[in-house]
């Protein structure tokens, strides 16, 4: 089913998601090295994690758990702590697409 915020164009990884990622995910310590399950520099490095329900999962529906939810509560100085409702809803609305690249 399609997210209700998806009315007028479907994001796809590159732009909009891409930029997401690489502020709030692929960072050192995190998705960026191996520290934290996949890699996520780039949409393949994503794939495994999305297929499996487990971006989704962490991302939008334990987003408000402190250390489960992602971005994490102990995330490092300069990197959000919290995605934004519309960062949110464009992760949704991405992922109810079929996550385009």
């Amino acid at each position: 089913m399609i997210a209700a915020t998806c009315t007028d164009t479907i994001p796809a990884y590159d732009p909009q998601v891409r930029q997401i990622i690489e502020e709030a995910c692929s960072y050192a310590g995190c998705h960026l090295d191996g520290s934290a399950p996949g890699v996520y520099t780039s949409y393949e490095g994503l794939l495994n994690n999305i297929e499996s329900g487990a971006f989704r999962t962490r991302v939008l529906e334990l987003q408000a758990d402190p250390n489960q939810g992602m971005p994490p509560d102990y995330a490092p100085e300069g990197r959000p702590k919290d995605l934004t409702q519309e960062q949110l809803d464009l992760l949704e609305c991405w992922l109810d697409s079929g996550h385009p690249e």
